[in-house]
């Protein structure tokens, strides 16, 4: 489609699209329909929307409406390459929680670009909950980025399904420490509220492996 003059765009729309232009410069991703709200001064997702249909009807972007961040200019130079990583819900920074029953069924996403993701590798990302392991610089809210790998390397950081016992049975965020048939799941929190969770080997399965973290700063 071609693209109409900027005269025919009303000043709210250029102020989306300039803010559109400025946060892929500054982020390498696209923004969030609240995130151009706020900065243009409004909580109504729908004038958003609105303004965002008419920036695409004129050909100055791209919206794909399945997928968060789903947008991209028409301007490829302000474009970075991303893929959608799949994104399977909540994990725990502190005590495990459960694993949903079907991560596979899960569609929702979350749009990474693509050079921070390996290559030939399932990447899968996850929404921090709880503070275990903020020394090691991943807080409460945080995203990570999870390679899928049924094993990993002593001192790793990991997300470990606890089987058994029951009580402590779920899926949760940690450093991974073999000891022989034991496997400790250790903290990076100094707060003595936060203790290492010791187990059998055979009574954990591992996910994945960390290899990146994605913060959001309000």
């Amino acid at each position: 489609m071609a693209r109409r003059a900027s005269k025919e765009l009303r000043p709210l729309q250029k102020a989306i699209l300039e803010f559109i232009r400025q946060f892929i410069l500054e982020h390498d991703y696209p923004p969030t329909i609240r995130e151009i709200g706020a900065a243009v001064g409004t909580s109504s997702t729908s004038v958003v929307n609105y303004n965002l249909d008419q920036l695409e009807q004129k050909g100055y972007i791209i919206r794909n409406r399945e997928v968060a961040r789903g947008l991209r200019l028409v301007d490829t130079s302000f474009n970075r390459r991303v893929l959608n990583v799949p994104f399977y819900g909540e994990i725990a920074a502190g005590t495990p929680i459960p694993v949903p029953e079907d991560p596979a069924s899960i569609m929702e996403y979350v749009t990474v670009p693509i050079d921070m993701l390996p290559s030939g590798r399932d990447v899968f990302a996850l929404r921090v909950r709880g503070h275990s392991m903020i020394d090691a610089l991943v807080d409460d809210g945080d995203i990570v980025l999870v390679r899928s790998q049924p094993t990993v390397e002593t001192r790793e950081m990991a997300v470990v399904e606890i089987l058994e016992p029951p009580e402590l049975a779920g899926a949760t965020l940690k450093y991974f420490y073999q000891h022989g048939e034991t496997v400790e799941l250790r903290p990076a929190n100094p707060d003595p509220a936060y203790q290492p969770l010791r187990v059998s080997a055979d009574q954990v399965r591992v996910h994945g492996k960390v290899i990146a973290v994605i913060r959001q700063y309000p």
